[in-house]
């Protein structure tokens, strides 16, 4: 009786393998299938195999990166071939192996055992190269600035508010003193009509000033 089995290819544990022990085994990155492959190409549950008579087919269960059998998408179900590759998104390759198994082979007579078939090596896969990747840009940094001091500006003297106003308080003062003169001038002369022009009451005065 042959003998199912996936083996890991390219992937995070080349050589890995995957015995098929179930008529329905289900492939993704959650933990409730029954082949668990942890990468971001590959969908919580991306495809499914079913026993079918003498191998297993396989369907893609709606994943985003596709299932790809010998390097072709498939749409609907297909049955698997000893030696064929599954491919699951961009990151992960395996080759499907049926142990044991000879198309060829007839039923021996009671009593002998058929010679064991030796296990056909299955052919050499084109790994998935990713494309190279463009090294990181480098930081650079900025010119660099003027490193001298700057000379502070010149201090403006300040002038003091105090000997201003003492300045004003002068000039206020001799105004004040020599209006008063200037008053008392005009009173004692009796000059009041002449410098209001006549328009006191009273004018011309022509009395004698007290």
């Amino acid at each position: 009786m042959a003998q199912y089995q996936l083996v890991l290819r390219v992937g995070p544990s080349p050589g890995k393998v995957f015995p098929l022990m179930k008529n329905e085994v289900t492939i993704g990155r959650d933990i409730n299938n029954e082949i668990v492959i942890n990468d971001a190409e590959v969908s919580r549950k991306h495809c499914r195999l079913t026993m079918a008579e003498d191998s297993f087919s396989i369907e893609d269960l709606g994943s985003t990166n596709g299932t790809w059998i010998n390097e072709r998408r498939i749409s609907g179900r297909h049955i698997l071939r000893n030696g064929e590759t599954v491919r699951l998104g961009d990151n992960i390759t395996l080759i499907y192996e049926m142990v044991g198994y000879d198309a060829d082979a007839t039923i021996a007579s009671s009593g002998a055992t058929a010679a064991p078939m030796p296990r056909q090596a299955a052919p050499p896969q084109q790994q998935y190269q990713q494309p190279p990747q463009q090294p990181p840009r480098q930081y650079q940094p900025p010119p660099p600035q003027f490193g001298g001091q700057v000379p502070p500006p010149a201090a403006v003297p300040k002038k003091k508010k105090g000997r201003g106003l003492l300045i004003a308080l002068g000039i206020l003062a001799v105004i004040s003193v020599c209006l008063i003169a200037f008053l008392v001038y005009v009173d004692m002369n009796c000059l009041w009509c002449e410098i209001t022009w006549n328009l006191l009451p009273g004018c011309p005065y022509t009395g004698p000033c007290p």
